[in-house]
């Protein structure tokens, strides 16, 4: 074995005393050049003075060893180098002087006993310079991670043989100064074997060099490469104790210490996974180095991206991409999402790992939210209220939420679109300008993005609408043929008239034409131009709608004020909106059901209500399905579009329909129209309507 590190560690020496001359005949006068010239020349002769070494036995091992302190040194120097271009900041700046300071500490250390002065060091069962030798392999490690995950995807192809072969190197002694520092002796296979190994890097060294003329790289650092090489710090920091107490357990453990060491290791590296896997310790993690390495919390350009990928995906609805998207920010767990859509109350759109009552609503008008529009006010649930007035406090609807924390509106021009409430994060922490403008930048964007989604269904509906009008192209063409066929009739009435079989042939068209303008007038209901508004009687047009649904049953009761009560609309088409919610009604109810009708009023409104005791409808429904155009529960009986124009007839009116309806017990519908004699009401509700 000792002709074999003999001849291995001269091998070495040959191989990069080669490599020093074709790069320094290469060199053009570069630093990142004339460094990496000074580490394979450093090489050689840490090469060549670990072979002669092997001839004199009896040479101290301060001396072998502080060969080994600088090689590290002036590798590391090179590596430092390639990261001249970046700032000194932050943990690159602190790994990289930490380095150097230790290999400079360890080369002293290894000099002390040649000074002749006395021997001060504590007295210690480690050998410091073999453990400082294993931090600085590790150090290495990372600066080659550091240094892979921050030049640009372009540039790895110039730099990966510099990165294979300098990982090799370091790997390697970390395997070989494990050994001794567990063991307390090299294993002397793989020290023999070093020296050829190393002497193999050289080839890809000399590539590296090929690719990089220059050397100048163009390198940044990301927060997320920090926070993996923190990671990878703590990490190898953690092996290291783990086997150096192993070893202690097996140097003292009698009869159990293997057993006790094995145990030792597998329970370290369960805890490391266990770790690994946990959201909670990466938060914690996360921003330990967002707040002490960092001037700015946040990487903007890595959240804008993340925000438009998360928004942009395929997989959920969109309004569930928009709590995550918001939730991604502030590293939350859970979020919920309220919107106010076509009503003028914000209800729960959906929910993400947070439970929340769909049952909650919370009045547009509200002070809070108003307060929350016009400032674009984040709410911190564990804060007082804005200026510690409880006018603006928010509701408690919100603040019961489970670990409900932050409420943020998504603002559009001005317009409150929705706000997300965000559960607490999994680092606990309080928010400041920085998160609060991110915020509102980020609530825009999603506002945007909901808004223009809500556009597009719009745009959806009206070209459903376009396709209604060529249905109904069709739906004339029969009304022509049926008046045609009436024409023919009226022709030859006078002269076939007393021809009993032209007499039966004619009642027979007739009641033809009878049932299919029946069949098209059904379908037709409500569709005709709105005529323009005048001052009705609310008894006049609820006794017409029940007159048109009393050979339907249950036949529908009525109790008619005694008060007169105006408002202002077409009496025929109001008939008619309400002639089909009370059909709804009775085909909702069994025949010896109850359907109700009556009319009630306050200063301001007159409300007529339609109730029954039939199937009802669950929250879901009502909220996505009822005044959906064009989806119909009848099947080939009706066209899906009467709740929707009745709903919108309403609104027209300055008025409002709302449904309220339980499963197995019934449903109440409340029309609220304003009354005809409040003028100033009919224009506060124009104004309302067309600002919504």
């Amino acid at each position: 074995m000792h002709i074999i590190i003999i001849a291995s560690y001269l091998t070495a020496a040959a191989a990069y005393l080669v490599g020093t001359v074709l790069l320094a005949a290469a060199w053009r006068g570069q630093r990142t050049g004339a460094q990496l010239v000074l580490a394979t020349s450093v090489t050689t002769l840490w090469a060549g003075f670990l072979a002669w070494v092997e001839t004199r036995h009896a040479l101290a091992g301060n001396w072998l060893l502080l060969a080994e302190t600088l090689r590290y040194g002036a590798w590391i120097g090179f590596l430092s180098a390639l990261f001249g271009a970046w700032p000194t900041s932050g943990t690159l700046r602190g790994i990289r002087i930490f380095a150097h300071a230790l290999w400079i500490v360890i080369a002293l250390y290894c000099l002390w006993p040649a000074t002749g002065l006395p021997d001060t060091t504590w007295s210690t069962n480690v050998n410091v310079p073999i453990i400082g030798m294993l931090i600085l392999a590790l150090t290495g490690v990372i600066l080659l991670e550091q240094l892979y995950r921050n030049v640009a995807p372009e540039q790895r192809w110039a730099l990966k043989f510099l990165l294979i072969a300098l990982g090799v190197l370091f790997a390697y002694d970390i395997f070989l100064y494990s050994y001794a520092a567990l063991y307390r002796q090299f294993n002397v296979s793989a020290w023999a074997a070093r020296g050829f190994i190393d002497a193999l890097l050289v080839p890809l060294l000399l590539i590296a060099a090929a690719r990089n003329p220059s050397w100048s790289l163009n390198v940044g650092v990301s927060r997320r490469v920090v926070f993996y090489s923190s990671s990878l710090l703590v990490v190898a920091f953690y092996i290291m104790a783990t086997a150096i107490g192993g070893y202690y357990v097996r140097l003292y453990g009698g009869d159990w210490g293997r057993v006790a060491q094995i145990t030792l290791v597998c329970f370290a590296l369960l805890s490391i996974l266990l770790i690994a896997s946990s959201g909670r310790a990466r938060s914690r993690l996360r921003v330990f180095v967002h707040k002490h390495f960092f001037s700015f919390r946040h990487d903007y350009r890595e959240q804008w991206l993340r925000l438009t990928a998360t928004l942009s995906a395929r997989d959920i609805e969109l309004s569930m991409r928009a709590v995550q998207g918001m939730a991604q920010i502030m590293d939350s767990p859970a979020g919920a999402l309220f919107t106010s859509g076509t009503t003028d109350e914000f209800v729960l759109d959906t929910h993400w790992n947070m439970p929340a009552s769909i049952g909650v609503k919370l009045p547009v008008g509200s002070p809070a939210l108003q307060f929350m529009r016009e400032r674009r006010w984040i709410y911190d649930l564990d804060q007082p209220p804005p200026l510690n007035d409880e006018r603006w406090r928010i509701p408690t609807e919100l603040a019961g939420l489970p670990h409900a924390w932050l409420v943020i509106p998504l603002v559009l021009e001005d317009r409150l679109v929705g706000f997300v409430v965000l559960a607490q994060a999994r680092a606990r922490r309080a928010i400041d300008w920085e998160d609060i403008d991110l915020l509102r930048a980020a609530g825009t964007q999603v506002a945007g993005t909901l808004a223009q989604a809500a556009d597009a269904r719009h745009l959806a509906e009206a070209r459903q609408f376009e396709g209604f009008n060529r249905l109904t192209a069709f739906l004339m063409h029969d009304l022509k043929n049926i008046a045609a066929q009436q024409s023919l009739l009226l022709q030859n009435a006078e002269r076939h008239k007393r021809n009993p079989a032209f007499v039966d042939d004619m009642l027979i068209t007739v009641e033809n034409s009878v049932h299919r303008i029946s069949r098209l007038l059904q379908q037709l209901r409500g569709e005709a131009a709105t005529a323009a508004q005048t001052r009705v009687d609310i008894a006049s047009v609820v006794e017409k709608a029940i007159s048109e649904c009393r050979a339907y049953s249950p036949m529908p009761v009525y109790q008619p004020m005694t008060a007169e009560c105006w408002v202002r609309a077409d009496g025929n088409q109001l008939a008619t909106v309400l002639g089909h919610l009370i059909r709804n009604a009775q085909e909702a109810t069994t025949m010896h059901g109850h359907v109700a009708v009556r009319v009630e009023r306050d200063s301001r409104h007159a409300t007529i209500i339609v109730e029954d005791n039939g199937t009802g409808m669950d929250e879901d429904f009502i909220r996505h399905r009822l005044f959906q155009p064009f989806f119909t529960t009848k099947a080939s009986k009706g066209m899906g579009i009467g709740a929707y124009q009745a709903r919108e007839y309403v609104q027209s009116l300055g008025g409002a329909l709302r449904v309220h309806s339980t499963p197995g017990q019934g449903t109440e519908l409340f029309i609220q129209l304003p009354l005809a004699g409040s003028e100033e009401q009919a224009t506060t509700a124009g104004k309302r309507r067309a600002t919504s």
